[in-house]
């Protein structure tokens, strides 16, 4: 799927905002109504943004980075408008910084170093839908109408972090008057999703229009007067396409199994106009296929791409384009550029299976939401996910289960939660940390519910993935490749619990016996791993991998690392023993250590902060 790119790039600031049927393009000064002294065009972020006030960029283009101050505090607005939306973009904060996105200029999403906060979410948190405020309800009643997010999932501060929000304008009739709410869809944090089907019925405090009646268009806005921040990588899909729809809608029905998609029986069973673009009238004859046509009415030129779910082969022809390819048992989307008009469509759904009879398509545009192509009832609601949450208690919990990791499921491994609200998933194949999370621990539903086929121990908040290579390897050389695979020589021997309920997790990789132990900070916003290393190596050259990532860079100050695109930090304690190394394979750079030596008695400490 195409999106449509708006960069903000130096003084210049550059941005496309890609129409469906005419391509426009933006460039300074009319990119933005204006942009304020507070607002600095960078390549790259110096110094330390993990403990400054003060952000400080390189000079060059990619980012923009807000420093207000008493003279300077300027808000950044689009001098282009939207209605319904899909918004993307980066941004950083420092230690205690506010700021804010508002949809059309009225509705805020929050923007706040909320980092490790264990107390109930709310509005003013990171990802909040802010209060709106009314000082006529009276005091202690002024705001109202605000929405905290799902879960605490900002991170720390000088980390990026990423913010998406799918956003439906408010609805007018003619005459302009307000027929539907403002909506946000969906709003994900750092890849969670802490809003869903949120109403909001007018702008938020400190809003762009505050004061003025809403309006179906509105321009975008980052708050530029409260905090420090930097944003990048914005990106904005104008959803203002109309909906497609349908028209003359016939079917025919042939009863019994047939040899495939357009190859049935000579005369149909029955045939005639339906209603709708449903497989209903094929539910009750078992197995068969039934093939509907009619008109599919496009409001506007775009490039749309379909979708299926289904157990039985179907296929849809739009002016002979496929846009639905039949599979074995199911169906293969496409996208296909219709020109605005009507089109004949033509739709096979061969019933081969003894369930019963199920099909939805979907489709979307460049410039249109996605919608359902089938019909879909009004009256049926909508299928609710089976939860079973397991929560720590007040001493560390363990749970065996299959842990969920692309590209497969990690079958050996173990969830430890813990009372901090900082949980992790251990791989005992590897002895490799899987991912790291805070919130919630985990839920069973998966383990538990019905038959728990697929086994998987979900994680229950917003989580960091890290990855399932080896942590202890050995290696020909410096310059070899970090395996992929488990170990051959590596054996996990189980693992110890403390007094306390903490596992020590135990390994043995040939005569060298390793043992790990991951402990949540108190606060919740760190996990300290302290790997202790005893025996004998082989002749192969012995390291512990901490981390992998396309950067590593040093903490300013010696204190450690950061890891990737400022993704998490790796810190180290003062006048540790061990010194790790960066080093480069396959584009891809790695944090280790060696162990060095015939006998090995050392330990390895770091901790890991998101």
């Amino acid at each position: 799927m195409k999106f449509l790119p708006l960069r903000l790039l130096a003084c210049a600031l550059l941005a496309h905002v890609a129409h469906a049927q005419s391509p426009l393009t933006l460039t300074a000064p009319g990119a933005l109504k204006t942009l304020g002294a507070n607002w600095q065009s960078a390549s790259a972020l110096v110094g330390d943004p993990r403990h400054d006030k003060i952000l400080t960029g390189l000079p060059g283009s990619g980012l923009l980075v807000n420093n207000p101050t008493k003279q300077a505090r300027a808000h950044l607005v689009t001098a282009w408008d939207h209605a319904d939306v899909e918004l993307d973009l980066d941004f950083l904060l420092t230690a205690g910084s506010n700021s804010g996105v508002y949809l059309m200029g009225r509705y805020e999403v929050q923007l706040f170093d909320s980092w490790g906060q264990t107390a109930a979410t709310k509005p003013s948190d990171c990802g909040g839908i802010y209060d709106r405020w009314d000082a006529a309800r009276g005091q202690g009643n002024e705001s109202y109408d605000g929405t905290a997010p799902r879960a605490h999932a900002a991170r720390a501060p000088g980390l990026w972090q990423h913010l998406r929000i799918e956003f439906r304008a408010p609805r007018f009739d003619a005459a302009g008057k307000k027929m539907a709410n403002a909506k946000f869809l969906r709003v994900f944090l750092n890849g969670y999703l802490i809003h869903e089907n949120v109403e909001i019925s007018g702008p938020t405090r400190s809003a762009l229009f505050e004061t003025e009646p809403e309006a179906p268009r509105g321009p975008l806005m980052i708050q530029g007067d409260h905090g420090t921040l930097a944003v990048r990588a914005l990106s904005a899909q104008l959803l203002d396409s109309p909906a497609l729809t349908t028209s003359g809608l016939t079917y025919e029905l042939y009863v019994g199994p047939q040899k495939g998609i357009a190859d049935y029986v000579a005369t149909p069973t029955e045939s005639g106009p339906l209603p709708n673009l449903s497989v209903a009238p094929i539910q009750k004859s078992g197995k068969g296929a039934l093939v509907i046509k009619g008109t599919l009415h496009v409001g506007r030129a775009d490039t749309y791409t379909f979708n299926a779910e289904t157990r039985n082969p179907a296929r849809l022809l739009i002016d002979d384009q496929l846009a639905i390819s039949p599979l074995e048992l199911g169906a293969d989307g496409r996208t296909v550029t219709l020109t605005a008009g009507t089109h004949p469509f033509r739709l096979d759904y061969q019933h081969v299976r003894a369930a019963r009879a199920a099909l939805a398509i979907g489709v979307r545009g460049i410039g249109l939401p996605a919608q359902s192509f089938t019909y879909v009832d009004p009256n049926t609601k909508p299928k609710i996910a089976p939860s079973i949450p397991l929560a720590p208690g007040d001493r560390p919990r363990l749970q065996r289960g299959f842990v969920p990791y692309e590209p497969k499921k990690r079958l050996y491994a173990i969830s430890v939660g813990s009372p901090t609200g900082a949980h992790f998933a251990y791989d005992f194949e590897t002895g490799s940390l899987l991912r790291v999370w805070r919130g919630g621990f985990i839920d069973v539903a998966d383990m538990w519910e019905s038959r728990g086929e697929s086994q998987l121990a979900q994680p229950s908040g917003p989580a960091l993935t890290l990855n399932h290579k080896p942590t202890v390897a050995l290696l020909e050389s410096f310059a070899h490749d970090w395996p992929d695979a488990p170990e051959p020589l590596w054996s996990s021997q189980g693992y110890t619990l403390a007094p306390d309920g903490t596992p020590t997790f135990l390994g043995k990789l040939a005569q060298l016996d390793v043992r790990d132990t991951l402990v949540p900070g108190a606060d919740g916003r760190s996990l300290t791993r302290t790997l202790v290393f005893n025996g004998r190596n082989t002749s192969w050259e012995t390291y512990v991998l901490v981390a992998e990532a396309d950067v590593i860079t040093a903490q300013p100050g010696g204190n450690g690392w950061i890891i990737g695109d400022r993704t998490y930090y790796i810190d180290l304690p003062k006048g540790g023993p061990l010194h790790p190394t960066v080093r480069t394979r396959n584009g891809r750079q790695q944090l280790v250590v060696p162990l060095s030596g015939g006998k090995v008695d050392r330990t390895l400490t770091y901790t890991l902060v998101w």
